[in-house]
């Protein structure tokens, strides 16, 4: 990401926490923000950090007990959160992290179906689980977990409100447009 440190080098966000998607997880980024902006970071880890990715999932999550909970209903689903957090490991070969967790997130969600070759509906419950790993530069006296969870789920709804009407709306995964300034352009233009 060539923009990444051009796009904040300057700004007095000292102390600040940035949140950010598994695109954005790598080494260099996190040292600019501990090291050159004063800031921190929470940052998601997926396989495109293989190493990274494969020590985090090798942690013994079932023995760390879950450090916050939280249960939300709405839309017709009823969502559990669960973090849990621990100190970095010593070797995980990461800069300037202090602590790792795992948020798993268990959906319910009912919704009415039609059976094949019938006109009648019926109500089926549709459950789903979803696990993600993450890593933060803040220590357990910088933030606890209800904050990283906090942190973690402000930056999911920013994000999807934003690819939601990006992909969706403007109809940006489906564009032709793909050289030179032109994707930029599009994804800029003010649209009534």
């Amino acid at each position: 990401m060539p923009e990444f440190e051009p796009l904040l080098r300057g700004l007095d966000i000292a102390g600040w926490v940035l949140t950010m998607d598994a695109a954005h997880t790598v080494r260099a980024h996190a040292r600019f923000i501990a090291t050159e902006l004063l800031a921190h970071f929470v940052m998601i880890v997926k396989e495109n950090q293989k190493g990274l990715f494969e020590r985090l999932d090798t942690l013994d999550w079932a023995n760390v007990p879950i450090a916050h909970t939280t249960t939300e209903h709405g839309h017709g689903r009823r969502e559990r959160r669960t973090i849990r957090v621990l100190d970095a490991p010593d070797d995980l070969g990461f800069p300037h992290v202090a602590q790792v967790f795992l948020i798993e997130r268990y959906t319910l969600r009912r919704t009415r179906k039609r059976t094949k070759g019938s006109r009648k509906y019926k109500t089926v419950e549709v459950k789903t689980a979803v696990a993600v790993l993450g890593i933060t530069s803040l220590s357990a006296r910088e933030a606890a977990p209800e904050h990283l969870a906090g942190y973690v789920r402000g930056h999911w709804s920013i994000e999807n409100k934003i690819h939601w009407v990006r992909d969706v709306t403007f109809r940006e995964d489906a564009s032709q447009i793909r050289t030179g300034s032109r994707p930029r352009i599009m994804a800029t233009l003010p649209v009534d």
